[in-house]
């Protein structure tokens, strides 16, 4: 009776540590470009990997088409076709090469040239005329006439939404808006289209344009404030502050990429 006992405790035992030291890989690097480097780093971890390496491409100039911090493709143990749902060494190292802009470049940008002493005197009151009719670097309804008229009309085809596009494209706008829609971007799982309406979310017509942010994930929306929600969905009260991009007069979309948004 002993000799079976053993026997049977002795089976039970196999297999149970035959995955111990290892991790099991996630999704084929296929599927991981596009998405955003943090996803891929965390999604890696969970799975148990512990040497997982990040390696930048400063290739991007404006991150319109391929986007700050998007995945150009992974590599496990130096293999980039890698198969998924394979066990492996949990020290495996796991490189993830992403795109992002040229941090050299960023600094000269920002770097100023030394002047001469006569030089500074005489631009003093010149830099401090320029400073007062500079104008501020995020457009709010407080300090533009043209956001505020924009965020008013009545109409989402309204001819004033194409006009503040094509002369404001490229610089930074701050709103109070809401998420009206939110709809998965082609068949992705983890990107998504947003419709932003400006005001609350409210029974009522809100006025102004349809803003989409378009192909966008969780971590592109730089969510900040002390009430983040787990998931961004429909229906949220928010003041976002976002890039100004194209409108598109055919879906009557007013394209806008995302800077910061923080809850309201």
């Amino acid at each position: 009776m002993s000799a079976v006992l053993i026997t049977t405790l002795s089976g039970c035992g196999e297999g149970a540590n035959d995955h111990k030291g290892e991790a099991k890989t996630p999704s084929a690097s296929s599927a991981q470009e596009g998405r955003n480097y943090k996803e891929v780093v965390d999604e890696f971890k969970k799975k148990g990997f512990t040497n997982v390496k990040t390696e930048k491409v400063e290739d991007l100039i404006t991150g319109w088409i391929t986007e700050d911090g998007e995945v150009e493709e992974v590599a496990v143990g130096g293999d980039v076709e890698y198969e998924p749902d394979t066990w492996m060494p949990e020290d495996t190292e796991i490189v993830i090469t992403y795109h992002t802009f040229k941090e050299e470049e960023t600094e000269k940008a920002t770097e100023k040239p030394e002047k001469t002493e006569t030089e500074d005197e005489s631009s003093n009151q010149t830099d401090k005329d320029a400073e007062e009719k500079k104008e501020p670097e995020v457009l709010t309804v407080d300090n533009s006439p043209d956001l505020k008229q924009v965020l008013s009309v009545s109409f989402e085809s309204d001819p004033l939404i194409a006009t503040f596009a094509n002369e404001y494209e490229g610089r930074t706008i701050e709103f109070d808006a809401h998420t009206a829609y939110v709809n998965k971007h082609d068949n992705y799982d983890t990107r998504f289209d947003y419709l932003i309406l400006v005001g609350d979310d409210t029974q009522d017509e809100p006025p102004g344009p349809n803003f989409q942010l378009r192909d966008v994930n969780y971590y592109d929306l730089n969510l900040e404030g002390d009430n983040i929600p787990d998931s961004f969905g429909s229906g949220l009260n928010i003041r976002i502050t976002a890039v100004v991009g194209q409108y598109e007069e055919a879906s009557n979309l007013f394209l806008i990429n995302p800077v910061s948004i923080k809850m309201r």
